[in-house]
């Protein structure tokens, strides 16, 4: 008597620019399937993608001052050499989306002790000053060579830290080809493995999205979120996973 629950899983991959491997058979197991044979296979899509856009914050910081008038002078001079900078790096105004001034206080204390053994406390105000400048092009290599440059403003007093980012933001074209490119090779992969059998593969049952992640291209970072995804390199490294579901009839039968 024929079975009529069978499952046969299978995984395979698709490697960068469709290249295609068979890893063989996983697992035997049993799913209601009516009087045909369900046949379920995984599929992996895998791409490297260039960012398509690069943001960089620029943070100054000055402290140590008890006149505003002073500190307010240096934070100006210090901005006006930064902007120089990147307009020399190719920046434009453009690209220059946003500049934040954040001015605090702060107290310092100054103690003293007398030969006779009285300590005597002198507190002193000073101001300080957090300033930001922020850039976004779609020329990513500008963001490289500030990187590479920025060293030069601290020859000329300028104290800064910075942070950089690159980005891919067609997430929803690059998915959509990956989720087709995964499915059509599931189904390739899935006659390639039962049609010896004297198995034909059918419909489509299901397909079910697994997971996706975005590393660095030297795979240094990983992170499995397609809305969190690496961002210190400019070529990233998407993988793409899906469990796709199709009828099966006996070709003999």
């Amino acid at each position: 008597m024929k079975d009529k629950f069978s499952v046969v899983t299978i995984t395979f991959g698709l490697l960068i620019f469709g290249c295609i491997i068979a890893t063989g058979l996983a697992s035997f197991g049993y799913v209601k399937s009516y009087d045909n044979r369900l046949i379920e296979v995984k599929g992996l899509s895998e791409k490297t993608v260039r960012a398509d856009i690069g943001d960089m914050s620029i943070s100054i910081s000055n402290s140590g001052y008890a006149n505003l008038e002073n500190l307010y002078k240096k934070r100006i001079s210090d901005k006006e050499k930064v902007i120089d900078f990147l307009k020399k790096q190719g920046i434009t105004d453009d690209e220059i989306v946003n500049f934040s001034m954040n001015t605090s206080d702060y107290n310092e204390e100054d103690k003293t002790t007398s030969a006779s053994g009285i300590t005597t406390i002198d507190r002193k105000k000073f101001f300080r000053s957090d300033d930001t400048i922020n850039i976004k092009t779609t020329q990513l290599e500008k963001i490289s060579k500030i990187k590479s440059e920025i060293v030069k403003l601290s020859s000329e007093g300028v104290l800064l830290t910075y942070n950089y980012s690159y980005k891919l933001t067609n997430f929803i074209n690059v998915k959509l080809e990956m989720m087709k490119e995964a499915s059509q090779n599931a189904r390739k992969n899935a006659e390639a493995f039962v049609e010896p059998q004297g198995v034909k593969i059918g419909k489509v049952a299901y397909l079910r999205q697994g997971e996706i992640t975005i590393r660095a291209e030297d795979e240094s970072e990983n992170v499995s979120s397609w809305d969190s995804q690496e961002s210190q390199s400019i070529n990233k490294k998407l993988r793409l996973v899906i469990r796709a579901g199709f009828t099966s009839n006996n070709k003999k039968e």
